[in-house]
């Protein structure tokens, strides 16, 4: 993956350079918290049927961590004026997002699985839907 590509939308969005060791038996990827200076409060797995659109919301205070667990997942992220598409995959597992970027998933085929780490608790108040309210949100 070039290096241009591992930060987007100024800083906002990170993706995880992850090992990934793999042989017959399958493959395990390895994610270190404390690399992220991250505290996991809440995770949550979301299995959706290819085609179906998850998120599109931002959030005020919550940074979360999106890890592929399996298929392909498409991350559409705005943030301040641009935005990017990330596809999640083997070569490219997980994302970090800071608060304030306004994110949709786009679950690619059947078999496509996302982990969700949190940061914080879960709280109505705490979503932003409207893209173009993100960038009033707090940095």
């Amino acid at each position: 993956m070039p290096p241009e590509r591992t930060q987007l939308l100024s800083g906002r969005v990170r993706v995880l350079e992850l090992d990934r060791f793999a042989d017959e038996r399958g493959s395990l990827v390895p994610l270190a918290f404390d690399d992220l200076a991250f505290r996991v409060d809440r995770a949550f797995v979301v299995n959706a049927p290819a085609g179906a659109v998850r998120g599109g919301h931002a959030h005020r205070r919550v940074r979360q961590v999106l890890l592929r667990a399996s298929g392909t997942i498409e991350v559409e992220v705005r943030h301040d004026g641009q935005q990017e598409r990330i596809t999640l995959d083997d070569a490219q597992p997980a994302l970090l997002i800071e608060p304030g970027v306004w994110a949709e998933q786009r679950y690619l085929d059947e078999c496509a699985a996302l982990v969700v780490f949190a940061d914080g608790p879960y709280e109505a108040d705490e979503y932003v839907h409207e893209p173009v309210d993100v960038s009033e949100t707090p940095s």
